[in-house]
């Protein structure tokens, strides 16, 4: 049997994947680390029974997410149901994270709300229009970190 390999096409070394389980999950301080970090994820909303999943740009700040969106569906579905899910990830060599919010979204409209967030690092990766600020407050928050290739 061959050693497993990364995503960067390095074998781990045997010692490596002894001493570390494949899947460890997050403490609360580690994956709000993660969210911190994170500009980009997705946010999974509902329409009934149908579920979307959205890329968004986001920034993590005092325990809370935030994106700007312009009108469409996925405004339209967090005004029918607040319930959401946000989940960034990311992937590098031998490891990954992914970090899971569960919680609610609201789109703020009060001007010292939206200056607040047009100070933090929230920016698109493509110039368009999003004059809507959303804000998604956690109820719950897990995380895991995984040993890729085992």
């Amino acid at each position: 049997m061959s050693n497993p390999m990364d995503i960067s096409g390095h074998n781990p070394a045997k010692e490596d994947r002894t001493h570390r389980p494949p899947v460890t999950e997050l403490s609360q301080e580690q994956c709000w680390e993660h969210l911190c970090s994170a500009r980009f994820g997705r946010i999974a909303t509902t329409d009934g029974d149908e579920i979307e999943i959205t890329p968004v740009n986001l920034v993590a700040d005092d325990g809370k997410i935030y994106f700007r969106t312009a009108q469409g569906t996925k405004l339209l579905h967090l005004v029918l149901n607040e319930h959401v899910a946000v989940q960034v990830d990311h992937a590098q060599g031998g490891e990954a994270w992914s970090v899971m919010v569960r919680g609610t979204a609201r789109r703020l409209t009060d001007p010292e709300e939206t200056a607040r967030v047009d100070e933090l690092p929230l920016r698109p990766w493509v110039e368009t229009t999003k004059p809507e600020y959303v804000e998604v407050a956690p109820t719950k928050v897990t995380g895991r970190v995984f040993r890729l290739g085992h």
